[in-house]
């Protein structure tokens, strides 16, 4: 049968929707051979493939806009700004339709919501049927339906937003450097290695004598190059592309994830990473008027890992049997020594909201000190490196002359 699955990518942080071939939604698992995980299932009954309560105009294109990223904080920002202004959900998003202009993905993400709200649906319940907005901002809009202060949650998001894109920005300029010292490095070797080894190679090749093992092992290497080398470039430029391909579907940034789990100092500091994430997305939710356990089940979705989720579960079956909440957390390893006192604190003051912010800001701010920490080791390691690799390849073009001198005398 065809399904409609909405997938969650536990690397870009996305949620997207596909058509799939499956015997049943049991099939499918819990989770894709890639790594995304199956949110939810159902089985396409129009011929189409287009969801009930899609608006008409958006159908052909549905597919392709879903596939197109939207920039959430702008959408947030916009919205909020002609809230505050004084204009009702509906005159919003119509206000935000006129001002798409060509942007057809934008043009057709508020048709959609406009189409919905025109039914009598509520903002939240239109925002999560097209699987483009983040789980805590569809939370946030739902928390402050109940309480008509929409302009705030989406304050609250944004800020929360922030946060999140505040440590990813410390992890890609932290990442800059490094790979511009190894790809330079890797440029200059491979020129070395290509082009001008062979040449050198050429002129040792008249050499008398016995040569040194640095220089035979410069004749050999060169003289494999000189006869492949068609076709080391064409396999450099297959591994380029295949790269490129893996990058875009994020395997790469998998396999990243999981080998740096390995390294103990990076382990730790990704779980600091998903402890800010997860307690100010508590914060928001909580702010909104969701119970803990509400906030620990919708949380479950913000792709922190199968450890953490599990995590979770533990904590929230534990509230509902009555446990105190700086207990259940404790037990189910959502906490450190600092986190638990804090939350006892909360317990005692009835400041939950701020006690959560005040332990996502300590855990974002530990994430964004071992950053610093790291890039300061990371970057002269890595030039060392390099420097290292072309150094040793020059060494090896030179040492011969020595060999050519000895000849000589």
């Amino acid at each position: 049968m065809k399904l409609r699955v909405r997938l969650l990518d536990p690397v870009r942080m996305t949620v997207s929707e596909e058509l799939m071939e499956a015997p049943s939604r049991e099939a499918l698992g819990a989770r894709l051979p890639d790594g995304r995980k199956v949110l939810a299932a159902e089985q396409v009954r129009e011929p189409a493939g287009v969801s009930a309560g899609t608006a008409p105009g958006v159908a052909a294109g549905a597919g392709a806009a879903r596939a197109r990223a939207l920039d959430i904080a702008w959408w947030c920002q916009e919205l909020r700004t002609l809230l505050v202004a004084g204009m009702t959900v509906v005159e919003a998003i119509e206000t935000l339709h006129a001002q798409a202009g060509h942007d057809a993905a934008r043009a057709e993400l508020q048709t959609a919501l406009l189409a919905q709200l025109h039914q009598g649906k509520a903002l939240s319940v239109a925002m999560e049927s097209l699987g483009r907005f983040p789980m805590v901002l569809v939370a946030s809009v739902r928390a402050s339906e109940r309480s008509s202060s929409l302009a705030e949650a989406l304050s609250e998001y944004l800020r929360y937003h922030e946060m999140v894109e505040t440590l990813r920005k410390k992890v890609v300029s932290a990442a800059i450097y490094p790979s511009l010292v190894l790809g330079l490095g890797l440029l200059v070797s491979g020129f070395l290695i290509i082009v001008v080894l062979p040449r050198f190679a050429a002129m040792y090749s008249d050499l008398r004598g016995e040569m040194s093992w640095s220089t035979h092992l410069l004749t050999v290497a060169s003289g494999f190059v000189r006869e492949h080398r068609i076709g080391i470039l064409a396999a450099v430029a297959a591994l380029a592309a295949l790269a490129v391909v893996a990058w875009r579907q994020g395997a790469i940034q998998r396999a990243a994830m999981r080998a740096a789990g390995w390294i103990p100092p990076v382990r730790r500091a990704m779980r600091e990473f998903r402890l800010a994430k997860l307690y100010h997305s508590m914060t928001v939710m909580f702010r909104g008027g969701f119970t803990l356990d509400e906030v620990l089940l919708r949380c479950e979705g913000l792709a922190l890992g199968d450890a953490m989720d599990a995590s979770m579960r533990e904590a929230r079956t534990a509230l509902t049997r009555g446990v105190r909440v700086s207990t259940a957390f404790s037990e189910s390893g959502l906490t450190d020594t600092v986190t638990r006192r804090l939350l006892a604190v909360g317990e005692r003051s009835g400041n939950f909201e701020r006690v959560l912010q005040t332990i996502a800001e300590r855990h974002a701010g530990n994430f964004a000190a071992f950053m610093d920490r790291a890039t300061r080791i990371v970057e002269p390691l890595m030039l060392l490196l390099v420097s290292l690799l072309v150094g040793s390849i020059v060494v090896l073009m030179y040492l011969p002359i020595f060999d050519i001198a000895s000849s000589i005398r």
